[in-house]
């Protein structure tokens, strides 16, 4: 119940909340100024009006300090209290940071916390699915999930706010439980390579190209030469050789793949092991647990593993002839190299598999492929080897828990999401022979 005293042109308004877990009587106080052309009993008026719906609102979630400190400043308080206390990985707390100062501080970082309602956050939502909201100049509006992410980073920073004391609920989560109970999975798309062209990328890792290569100036000191246009036999350095097989017969992340060290194959059962990953931040590299936190092991086909060993002698060979310019390990710790290195024996830049994976598309569809039909999708992504991986596995009928298991996901179900629609194929296929087995003599009767 509030009480409200007058205290010379303004009002006090005084709400009791109860009492806390050690019997402390917990009270809301905060101060109503009325309009001064209002007259005593408007004022009195109002402030009754204002104290009801702000009991109200502080009974159904709200807490007196949440309508004190707006969510731009207590978001810069979560994430710095996340950094100091290392409670997210660096690289979440920059996925945070980009879609906090890209989009949602400009929207809603204005309001008080009390202000953020599950309302609020859906009218956010809806407008980046408008056009024109893009940061990269594309058109259309933003992925459902990426703007998924978007609703997460605000979710996170308002329970937070509860654990602080500001909120007394989560709107967002309160919300979801009442509302979002029997919602539909959302179905992912995904693009990956065909059996077929599957085959035509691996032939290119193995195989000498003829290109051509256009006319054009080269720089020498300080003069310009033309060079004509002229033909050069091609073939894809050993490294990549090596990086291409691992990426595909393992389904493995771009950062799992960049972070294997040497110590991580088994040449004696042609097995690699996944336990690290590599990522960015503004101005450096990281090293951190892969996304699941879990190592896991694939065998891989023996032709990739001697490419690999072939790798290691050459690297060892390249690590004696460049003396001190060699910064990687040597002896008996040369094991504990990376195994996609620089010229100096350092890890690769993250940026260059997927350099190399666009050149190498580009490189098939300009001197391989004979028309538009047989040329490799130019729209495809490194990442999209994974999808690959994922859509041979299950068209050969391997099951999802194994599938799952192979790909490093952190159970079934996230396979089964990500791959619905493959799964459905297989699903589709069981029906068949089922059909065919119990319908059999139905069929034979028809012909007799």
């Amino acid at each position: 119940m509030a009480s409200i005293r007058k205290r010379g042109t303004s009002y006090e308004v005084r709400i009791s909340l109860g009492r806390d877990s050690l019997g402390k009587k917990i009270e809301d106080t905060s101060t109503f100024k009325p309009d001064p052309k209002w007259s005593e009993s408007r004022a009195l008026k109002e402030v009754e009006k204002y104290a009801v719906l702000r009991e109200e609102r502080l009974r159904n979630g709200g807490c007196s300090s949440g309508d004190k400190i707006t969510f731009e400043k207590f978001s810069k308080q979560f994430l710095a209290d996340m950094e100091e206390s290392k409670s997210l990985a660096e690289t979440t707390l920059y996925d945070y940071r980009h879609r906090l100062d890209a989009h949602i501080i400009p929207a809603i970082g204005q309001l008080k916390l009390t202000q953020i309602t599950n309302r609020v956050v859906n009218t956010f939502l809806k407008q980046l699915r408008q056009d024109g909201v893009r940061q990269d100049g594309k058109d259309g509006a933003l992925k459902e999930s990426t703007i998924t992410k978007e609703r997460a980073t605000i979710s996170s920073i308002l329970s937070y706010a509860v654990e602080q004391g500001y909120l007394s609920i989560n709107p967002i989560i309160f919300s979801g439980k009442q509302r979002g109970r029997n919602k539909a999975t959302p179905e992912y798309k995904t693009k990956q390579l065909s059996i077929d062209q599957a085959k035509c990328f691996l032939w290119l890792l193995d195989n000498p190209v003829m290109i051509k290569r256009k006319a054009h100036t080269s720089k020498r000191g300080d003069s310009a030469v033309p060079v004509k246009e002229y033909s050069q036999l091609w073939s894809l350095d050993l490294k990549w050789k090596v990086f291409f097989y691992f990426a595909i017969f393992t389904g493995a992340r771009r950062g799992e793949l960049v972070s294997l060290l040497w110590s991580d194959l088994d040449f004696k059962t042609n097995t690699v092991r996944f336990s690290k990953s590599t990522a960015k931040v503004p101005g450096k590299t990281i090293h951190k647990d892969t996304k699941t936190h879990a190592t896991r092991q694939c065998i891989v086909p023996s032709i990739a593993m001697d490419l690999a060993r072939q790798l290691l002698f050459e690297q060892k060979k390249e690590c004696l002839r460049l003396g001190d310019y060699w910064k990687g390990s040597r002896g008996d710790d040369f094991m504990s190299n990376f195994i996609f290195i620089r010229e100096d024996g350092t890890q690769i830049h993250l940026d260059s598999p997927r350099t190399e994976f666009k050149r190498l598309i580009r490189i098939y569809n300009t001197n391989v492929a004979k028309n538009d039909s047989e040329a490799l999708p130019h729209d495809l992504t490194l990442h999209d080897l994974r999808h690959t991986t994922a859509s041979i596995l299950i068209n050969k009928k391997l099951d999802p828990r194994s599938v799952s298991g192979v790909l490093g996901h952190a159970n079934t179900s996230t396979t089964l999401n990500i791959y619905a629609y493959f799964f459905h194929q297989t699903s589709q296929d069981a029906v068949n022979i089922m059909e065919d087995a119990l319908f059999e003599h139905k069929q034979n009767s028809r012909h007799a």
